[in-house]
């Protein structure tokens, strides 16, 4: 796959590493604004209309002209252009935008999607569902806990998802009747595009049923050992599953138009079986048969003489395979494609002592467990593979892959990383998937130690291999972990629309549990941006769990989710009832974090509903642990807990024991420093100065706050922060500077309590009856079961 890099004026546009230079700076660039100017950049020989531009960036036909004239403005802005001079990007009247400024064109970079090798065959990489793992504590080098959650609780879960059915086996014997020839013909034209094996036709008894995936996944670990890039086998399964309507093809949104396409029928006849091989596409028809009284030798034959016809040299195998071994391996990968995971681990568990120890078999229940939920039993049996495994196989990079999610979720990066690198420099030149994986968990670790130009080019090294592996499910993956960092830096509305098009693609390709967890992710983008339907309807899309995740771990976190979204909304019974069964069910071990989470929300519910405050801080004390701290559903979960304990010890009168925390919480919002922990640090300054009777000095602090949050424009910190600002100026008098406060905030009044309260407050001090009462009664209706704030406090305390 060729890597271009163009050039324009001073800048140098690497689209496939995602930078853009400025002579020797590199410029940061919104994702969506970078997405925009690559694809004028790539198109430049013709102009763009608008409905295109916003299909090929964001995916969906409701983005507003507002926000894709709001990318070309960035765009304009990193290259010093303007709408006036239109040096680079001219607007084309009543169509759309052209790039016209001189460019110049480099391929750096030329690298093969996937290599034709001599070593033993790796079966189709694929990529199958694990658990959340743990974020980094505050610590970690580069960023605090607090600063990276969202990255760590949801998309290194996505991240970790993509380790578990990446399965490899041994190639085995060819069938005796497969053409001898020599000498191989050279490819066929365009024989580099995708191809595509689709679940054998089986006609045998009922013990062979394991055949329809597993002559699928044999067929596709051939062509892709002799260098066809053929898409992984949980791919083709995801699709088929995902099938919907008789006559529609499966994924035909998602699946190239020039793939090849490889239809197998398997048929026994007395003693012998038959495999025979249909391939159609490309302007081609061809017939390959394999015949033998061994049915995985006969699927050989017949995968070897395709490949000859297609103008591929069969891979060579050096080494008769072990016929029970191979049996084994591929009715267990049929078992687990087909997401019968227990079925799979009675077949490993049945087997005789030989088999099971094999390190291949042993890989493949290491997976099993994964999926499961059983995370420590996994990474022991993968520890003592390592042992036995070669230092130069392909096995021994995957179980690297496998290990290293285990240590991303126990929140050790440092290891992870270190096995990450093990597994690229064992995979590089044998599978592209698996090596994907392995660039893909590098970005993910430099992200979580700070390295964020690293991470990006990591992701773009992972999205380019998985794409040259024919492998949707990965390059869904890449794309949901940059919608997780869109998160972790801030831009929740850049987020949610790659977000949306990664639940498109992992609903079409039957990935349940990614799914669920691109959900929960859109659940609290949506919470950020106060579009609380929108939430709710997102996480309600994964019920009822039980039918859709088998990830014991991962349901619970998906409840954590639900909590947090009822809340949200004021529905505070149904979000306490899940946050105790959350607490008396779920594992204290394995589910440490879930568990700190819920005490957190418990204690947000606890304050919203105006408990004591005494027993709102005694919650926000026991949720202030390890484990909220270095891993939470919400990068904001953390330190507003310990907010919801200052205002609750505030109002409790120990106001010296909140002076000395928020003191501690300050210094932690400033190390590191940006503008949403500045925003923080100063409006936790501003609530502990009221209360100490310093009004000026906490309307300072109030303002430096505001004005810090609205430079990211994140609607809920937005009116988190501005809307104690407004009860103090009104407490203080200042009825104009509150108006013009409120005035910030008030295109959300019609869908948020506090904005709403906020209002009637103003209404009453403004002496106006009836617009306080009309807006008093919206604030009740929107609070649902939360206290309006302030109403039982003095007026000592906005918060």
């Amino acid at each position: 796959m060729t890597r271009h890099v163009y050039r324009f004026g001073t800048f140098r546009l690497d689209a496939a590493a995602r930078e853009l230079w400025s002579g020797a700076e590199r410029l940061v660039v919104p994702s969506s604004a970078f997405d925009c100017l690559a694809y004028l950049v790539e198109h430049r020989d013709r102009a763009i209309g608008r409905d295109e531009l916003i299909a090929a960036i964001w995916g969906r036909s409701d983005v507003t002209d507002t926000q894709l004239g709001q990318a070309i403005v960035r765009v304009r802005g990193a290259l010093g252009d303007t709408g006036r001079e239109q040096q680079f990007v001219r607007t084309v009247p009543r169509f759309g935008y052209r790039f016209v400024a001189e460019t110049t064109v480099e391929t750096p970079i030329e690298s093969t999607s996937v290599r034709a090798t001599e070593a033993a065959p790796e079966s189709g990489s694929g990529l199958a569902p694990a658990a959340l793992p743990a974020p980094a504590a505050a610590a970690s080098a580069g960023r605090p806990a607090g600063f990276r959650v969202w990255l760590l609780a949801v998309a290194i879960g996505l991240l970790a998802l993509a380790v578990a059915i990446v399965l490899g086996w041994p190639a085995g014997r060819q069938a005796s009747n497969v053409a001898g020839s020599t000498a191989i013909p050279p490819p066929v034209a365009g024989s580099g595009a995708l191809t595509i094996v689709w679940p054998a036709s089986v006609s045998a008894p009922a013990d062979w049923a394991w055949l329809r995936l597993g002559i699928m996944d044999l067929v596709a670990t051939r062509l892709r050992t002799a260098g066809v890039p053929t898409m992984p086998s949980d791919n083709v399964v995801g699709l088929m599953r995902a099938q919907t309507g008789q006559g529609e093809a499966p994924g035909a949104d998602l699946i190239p138009a020039d793939a090849l396409r490889i239809e197998p029928r398997v048929e026994q006849d007395a003693t012998t079986w038959q495999v025979r091989l249909h391939a159609t596409g490309r302007g081609q028809d061809l017939i390959a048969v394999g015949a033998s009284d061994d049915v995985l030798s006969a699927a050989r034959g017949a995968v070897d003489s395709l490949l000859i016809k297609l103008g591929h040299a069969p891979p060579l195998g050096s080494e008769q395979p072990q016929h029970a071994l191979e049996e084994l391996s591929q009715r267990v990968n049929a078992a687990s494609l087909s997401g019968q995971n227990a079925l799979a681990e009675n077949l490993i568990q049945q087997a005789p002592a030989e088999l099971r120890d094999h390190p291949e078999i042993g890989w493949m229940l290491a997976n099993i467990e994964l999926r499961g939920g059983q995370y420590a039993k996994a990474e022991q049996r993968l520890t003592q593979l390592l042992d036995r495994v070669p230092t130069t196989s392909t096995l021994r990079g995957k179980v690297l892959n496998t290990l290293a999610a285990i240590y991303v979720r126990r929140d050790q990066p440092g290891l992870a990383r270190e096995a990450y690198q093990e597994a690229e420099r064992v995979l590089q030149g044998h599978d592209d998937s698996a090596l994907g994986l392995a660039y893909l968990g590098l970005g993910l670790t430099a992200e979580m130690e700070g390295r964020g130009d690293e991470a990006t080019t990591r992701l773009g090294q992972a999205r380019t291999k998985f794409e040259g592996a024919g492998n949707l499910l990965g390059v869904a993956h890449v794309d949901a972990n940059r919608a997780s960092i869109d998160l972790l830096h801030y831009r929740p509305g850049d987020a949610v629309p790659r977000l949306l098009d990664v639940e498109r693609r992992f609903s079409r390709l039957g990935a349940q549990e990614e799914l669920t967890y691109s959900r929960m992710m859109l659940a609290r983008a949506y919470l950020q941006l106060l579009e609380t339907d929108q939430a709710l309807a997102a996480i309600d899309r994964c019920w009822p769990l039980e039918t859709q995740v088998a990830n014991e771990r991962q349901r619970w976190q998906a409840i954590a989710v639900r909590a947090q979204v009822l809340a949200a909304v004021g529905r505070l019974t149904e979000a306490d009832a899940l946050l105790a069964q959350i607490r008396s069910q779920a594992d204290a071990g394995q589910d440490a974090a879930t568990r700190a989470v819920a005490l957190a929300l418990a204690a947000e519910i606890a304050a919203g509903r105006g408990q004591p405050d005494e027993e709102v801080a005694r919650i926000a004390q026991s949720a202030l642990s390890p484990a909220l701290e270095g891993f939470s559903n919400d990068r904001r979960l953390y330190p507003l807990t310990w907010m919801v304990r200052l205002r609750a010890l505030r109002r409790a009168g120990a106001t010296d024991v909140a002076a000395a925390e928020t003191a501690r919480l300050v210094a932690w919002f400033e190390t590191p420093s940006d503008d949403w922990r500045s925003a923080w640090a100063e409006q936790a300054k501003a609530e502990q100065a009221w209360r100490e009777g310093g009004r000026e000095q906490a309307l300072r602090h109030f303002e430096a706050a505001l004005e810090r949050i609205q430079r990211l424009g994140i609607p809920e910190d937005t009116i988190a922060i501005a809307q104690p600002y407004v009860l103090a100026l009104i407490d203080s008098g200042d009825t104009e500077r509150a108006g013009a406060v409120v005035g910030r905030i008030a295109a959300w009044g019609e869908r948020d309590f506090r904005v709403a309260w906020a209002q009637a407050r103003l209404y009453r001090a403004l002496d106006r009856p009836a617009a306080a009462r009309q807006a008093t009664e919206r604030a009740l209706q929107l609070a649902g079961e939360r206290a309006l704030p302030g109403e039982r406090r003095t007026s000592a305390d906005p918060s």
